[in-house]
Formats: structure tokens, C-alpha cells, sequence
């Protein structure tokens, strides 16, 4: 089972863990949910080509984001809107007002990622509690355990591995910034404000394909430049160390989902089996 790629999803009380095929939710009051994914691009292979592809995998990333923390409490979820309409109220004059004071488009625009990524990395921290960076690290320390080989029973093993993991959609989002910043013109007409959402498609496609590309090859030299500065934020942000409540809530998530795909390779087995009888 250790050729299975797994990623996760961290809450303020809780972790998802999830394969190609399943996932997995639990949370720290001994609740779990769990369910199966599929992709649209399983069932039209011949569309999983160059910008089409990371197009539908950003679209399928962001409807499964908003399906998962759908299951948080009203009450969570109330918070987290209200955050969202604060970094909304807030970056929205912020951008004008750094647009009118600075005079390079260049610098306008590294400002405002930084701004932007900034300010939402705080509404996340109000908006879901800042427990959601300690589950962070619970998440990326229980990956990087499957990985290593080591037992998801023992808690110490899993407090042993690192918090920084290269798949981190952290890393993501960092690419995303720096490509986003190399836009130029400013949008002072309608024409460069046209240009200016497709160039912004286009930075995020570009990144999605270097991101994949980068971990096909996650031990070369090139891969750990380009995810340097995401991990330096997962190292002093976007991550902090777990308690080891918090790391067995995120084993838990991993060995449930890894038992279903246990489960389904075993039913593709046996159907193997009776096609050959």
C-alpha cells in the first residue's frame, strides 16, 4: 500500500485524509466520516492533457474544498463566512489604495500578493481557529509516517517525522503568488482588465502544471528551489507543532481511508479471480 499517494485536509478540530479514489474525516470528539471520489477526468481520459487537465483538477479541487468543510457545524461555518466577508472588505480598498500610492505595476502587484496572502492567511486563522495550523501539521507528520514506513499505532513514531511536507498545497499557493506578481501592465482600461483576468488563468495553470512536475521529481535540486519559500511558510505559518492527540486524530483519518482502498483492492482482486475461473 505504500505506492498510495495520500493528501489531507486540516479543520479546526479535525483532519481529512484523502487518495485517488477515497476519503476520510475525523475529528477529535471521535467522529468520522467517509466517502469515494472520482474525477471527470476517469471517465474522458482523453482530455487529461496539458492546461485542460489543471483546469478541471483546480475546479474538482475548489467544488471538493467547499463539499468537506460543508460538514463543519453551522456555527463554524457562520464564523468562517464572516471572515470571508472581512478579508473581502479588507483587500478590496487595500488594492486600490496600494494601486494609487505606488507607481510600478511590478511592485503593485508583488504588494498585493502579498497582501492578499497575507490577510487571508489570518482570516483562515480567526475564521477556523488557530488550531487549524497545529491539525496542519498533524496531517503532514501522519503523510510523512505512511511514507517513512512507520507505525500509525504509536504516536511518538508519527511526533518523530517532519511537519513540512513537499506536496503541501502551501508550496501550491506560493507558485501561484510569484506568477500571479510577474503580471505588469496595470489595469487602468477595460482592455488590460480583460488581459489581466486571463493572464491570471494562465499563472494558475502554469502553476499547476509546475507543481505537478515538481513532484515527479521531488528530490531534485530544481524541485527544492522552486518549493523553498512554500515550505518556509509551512515551516513558520501555515504549520505548527501537534499535540499527540492531534497527530492520532490525523493517523486515524489516514488508516481509515487507507482501509478502504484495502477494501476495494481486495474486491478487484477477487473479481479478477472469478473472471479467470
Amino acid at each position: 500500500m505504500s505506492n498510495i499517494r495520500v493528501g489531507g485536509q486540516a479543520f479546526g478540530d479535525g483532519v481529512l485524509m484523502r487518495t485517488k479514489k477515497y476519503w476520510a474525516l475525523v475529528r477529535e470528539d471521535g467522529s468520522s466520516e467517509f466517502g469515494s471520489v472520482t474525477s471527470w477526468l476517469d471517465h474522458h481520459p482523453r482530455w487529461n492533457v496539458f492546461f485542460i487537465r489543471s483546469v478541471v483538477s483546480f475546479i474538482e479541487m475548489v467544488k471538493f474544498g467547499f463539499q468537506t468543510y460543508r460538514k463543519n457545524p453551522a456555527a463554524a461555518n457562520r464564523r468562517l463566512l464572516l471572515w470571508v466577508g472581512i478579508y473581502i472588505a479588507i483587500t478590496l480598498p487595500l488594492s486600490m489604495v496600494v494601486r494609487a500610492y505606488v507607481g510600478s505595476s511590478l511592485l503593485v502587484n508583488a504588494l498585493s500578493q502579498f497582501f492578499y496572502l497575507t490577510i487571508a492567511l489570518w482570516t483562515i486563522s480567526k475564521g477556523m481557529t488557530g488550531r487549524i495550523w497545529t491539525y496542519h501539521g498533524a496531517e503532514h507528520k501522519a503523510v510523512n509516517a505512511f511514507e517513512q514506513d512507520k507505525d500509525l499505532n504509536d504516536a511518538a513514531q508519527i511526533q518523530s517525522c517532519s511537519r513540512i511536507h513537499p506536496r503541501c498545497g502551501t508550496n501550491l499557493v506560493f507558485i501561484i503568488m510569484v506568477l500571479t506578481s510577474l503580471y505588469f501592465p496595470s489595469p487602468e482600461s477595460n482592455v488590460n482588465l480583460v488581459f489581466s483576468g486571463v493572464y491570471s488563468i494562465f499563472a494558475l495553470t502554469m502553476s499547476l502544471e509546475l507543481f505537478r512536475q515538481l513532484m515527479r521529481w521531488p528530490k531534485f535540486i530544481l524541485t527544492k528551489i522552486m518549493l523553498f519559500g512554500g515550505q518556509t511558510l509551512q515551516k513558520f505559518v501555515t504549520t505548527k507543532e501537534p499535540d499527540d492527540g492531534q497527530v492520532m486524530v490525523a493517523a486515524k483519518a489516514l488508516q481509515l481511508v487507507l482501509a478502504l482502498e484495502s477494501m476495494d483492492s481486495n474486491r478487484e482482486a477477487q473479481v479478477t479471480t472469478g473472471a479467470a475461473n
